[in-house]
């Protein structure tokens, strides 16, 4: 019979060999993890990354969908300035993406709707948050901002096809159902609708429109 000292040695030594047998199955854990995690995981794009690993960036898993925040929105606003003022950038950009797979395409859009999505959400926040004429005036600077991105972008010309199959209604509707809430889209509507009812009165107003025409063409888009 074996002695107290006895059992707690041998119960010491099972524990010891089970170490040594977990430990290649915790090195081996370890190693993916640092393969999936970090050699897997793309560089995030610099001012000088050719547009094909740019485009390959917005359809990773681990690429676009990773970035948060002001690194996201810094990413968006520069990526969306080198496709309009740069059409060599534009069209290899473009290229890479109408030559993917079908899935690809189908992931980029998602991730790019995803990348979008907090940015026009922290407009309809804004605009749920304020009251009065304090809403008027931030209706009315949104509108200028979202016309000055507009011609901004509304001056690049893309000929028909160039970036592809455009993604259909069903697609869209998709991802708007299946990337919001029901309290999201319920104030995003009625963010629509009042940008929408103050876009009505100064349209109707020549002296206000030709106002905020002016307002529009002082500068470069904002956020």
């Amino acid at each position: 019979m074996l002695t107290g000292d006895a059992r707690s040695f041998y119960r010491w030594r099972r524990a010891k060999m089970v170490a040594l047998c977990a430990a290649p199955i915790v090195a081996l854990g370890g190693l993916w993890w640092f393969v999936a995690e970090v050699l897997l995981v793309p560089a995030v794009p610099g001012a000088d990354t050719p547009p094909d690993v740019v485009a390959q960036y917005m359809m990773h898993p681990k690429g676009l969908p990773r970035l948060r925040g002001a690194r996201c929105e810094a990413f968006l606003q520069a990526q969306v300035r080198r496709l309009v003022t740069d059409a060599a950038f534009r069209d290899r950009f473009l290229a890479e993406y109408r030559t993917s797979a079908p899935e690809q395409q189908a992931a980029f859009r998602a991730h790019l709707f995803d990348a979008f999505k907090p940015l026009l959400m922290r407009d309809i926040e804004r605009y749920h948050a304020l009251s009065g004429a304090a809403r008027q005036d931030f209706l009315d600077e949104r509108i200028v901002a979202y016309n000055q991105l507009s011609r901004f972008v509304g001056n690049t010309r893309i000929e028909k096809g160039t970036a592809g199959p455009a993604p259909t209604q069903n697609e869209l509707l998709g991802l708007l159902m299946g990337h919001t809430t029901e309290d999201e889209r319920q104030r995003g509507t009625q963010y629509g609708q009042a940008l929408a009812a103050r876009i009505a009165v100064i349209l109707a107003d020549p002296e206000l429109k030709a106002a905020f025409e002016a307002r529009i063409a002082q500068g470069p888009p904002a956020r």
